[in-house]
């Protein structure tokens, strides 16, 4: 028994011995292997960009192995681990110039991997945010319209919604900023144009816009924002951001579109590009057709009743149309009702709302500042029609112009009849 119990004890202290050695072989197995694939790389390297992945490679290293370092030190005597790492790094300056590379080069590019590694994973999140965030949305905005039989009611509570709006719409809209700045920076990092690049410079980049799904996530990012027009309805100060967001969208993809482009062979993603392109139209159309329903819910919100409209001109027209109804006052109603259905749409719907969005709606071209400058004249019409004491004035003034053309018409006949009077004789004679 004893003797089956020392075989138990002695077994339950090898075995622990046995695996930490077979672990620590391991380890010390993959740090070898890793020098001998970093030193290759080294000897084969033809480019700052490569030095510069090497450098990276060889601090990724350093970092995984430091806390190994006494393992390390007994396996590689008579070297050991710093200067193993220390040799690497005198090879690889070496090579940089041998090429011609000065070191700055290769530090600058480092920082950009970095940056980039960064940059992808914050898109990334941002991903998974979006979605989530998008969904929710989705879910709000469905049960809106189940309870109101239309987008949005100023008497159903939407706070929840409207702040989810605003949270994906700032994170739709940093997503795209972060896109750019990637690709941004995969492309300093050669600072050169693609058509000066080498063969191997331009394998590596592509490479690297294939691994961080450049072109998905432009595709991503434009159909999570047609997702989002066609899943809210627009206030004055979502459209200002949106069409601001489209603009800079549209500019950085005109400038990066052609080179991403030109690293493929032969026409390889032509179609790409022309779906991007198309999905911006595409983008564009549904901001407009927002635009235009988010104002015409706008108005029945506040229960002014103007014709519906589905672009600037008819929008202006519209309007104008209205207003010129209220003027001329088509329902009969009295001076003081007429002037408290201003007042209220002055305070609740023009000065608030509809004020800000003519200036957005000219920003973006979507109505002539002619037409702008129109309908601010017609609400000034509008106001001095329905102001308290603005039909005395103008009965006193009616009044003062007879008068004046009273006391001429006297003032003429006088002199006419003077005229007319005949002489007296001559009384001297």
């Amino acid at each position: 028994m004893k003797t089956v119990l020392s075989m138990i004890v002695v077994f339950l202290i090898i075995l622990p011995l046995n695996a930490q050695q077979k672990s620590d072989y391991a380890t010390v197995e993959k740090f070898q292997n890793t020098v001998k694939s970093i030193t290759k790389s080294i000897e084969t390297a033809t480019t700052a960009q490569e030095c510069a992945e090497i450098s990276s490679v060889l601090d990724a290293t350093d970092k995984e192995f430091k806390e190994y370092k006494e393992l390390l030190d007994n396996s590689l005597y008579p070297d050991n681990y710093l200067t193993t790492i220390s040799d690497l790094h005198g090879r690889l300056l070496v090579r940089q110039r041998d090429l011609g590379i000065i070191e700055t080069q290769v530090t600058h590019i480092a920082e950009l991997e970095a940056k980039i590694k960064e940059l992808s994973e914050q898109i990334g999140k941002l991903n998974e945010q979006n979605d989530k965030i998008l969904a929710d949305v989705q879910r709000l905005s469905e049960n809106v319209k189940k309870l109101t039989g239309d987008a949005f009611s100023s008497l159903t509570p939407i706070d929840s919604l409207r702040r989810q709006i605003v949270q994906l719409r700032a994170g739709l809209a940093e997503r795209d900023a972060l896109i750019f700045s990637l690709v941004d920076s995969l492309f300093l990092q050669y600072d050169k144009n693609v058509t000066d690049m080498k063969d191997v410079e331009r394998q590596g980049l592509l490479g690297k816009v294939e691994h961080h799904g450049i072109f998905a996530n432009i595709k991503r990012s434009l159909q999570d924002n047609l997702s989002f027009i066609e899943a809210t309805t627009l206030k004055q100060s979502d459209m200002a951001s949106i069409l601001k967001q489209q603009q800079q969208f549209r500019m950085q993809w005109s400038g990066i579109g052609p080179k991403l482009a030109g690293l493929y062979p032969g026409k390889q993603k032509k179609n790409d590009v022309a779906l991007v392109d198309s999905m911006l139209k595409q983008w564009s159309s549904k901001v407009d057709a927002a635009t235009w329903r988010s104002l015409n819910t706008l108005f029945k919100e506040k229960e002014v009743w103007i014709k519906e409209f589905t672009n600037g001109n008819e929008f202006s027209e519209n309007f104008i149309a209205f207003v010129d109804a209220q003027i001329k006052n088509t329902e009969g109603q009295s001076q003081d009702a007429r002037y408290t259905f201003f007042k209220n749409f002055d305070e609740n719907v023009w000065t608030p709302e509809l004020s800000p969005w003519l200036v957005s709606l000219v920003d973006a071209q979507k109505i002539t500042p002619d037409q702008k400058k129109n309908i601010d004249e017609k609400i000034l019409e509008w106001r001095s029609a329905v102001k308290p004491g603005s039909f005395l004035w103008i009965y006193i003034g009616a009044a003062l112009v007879l008068l004046v053309l009273g006391g001429l018409a006297l003032f003429v006949r006088k002199k006419k009849l003077m005229r007319q009077k005949p002489a007296l004789p001559d009384q001297t004679k």
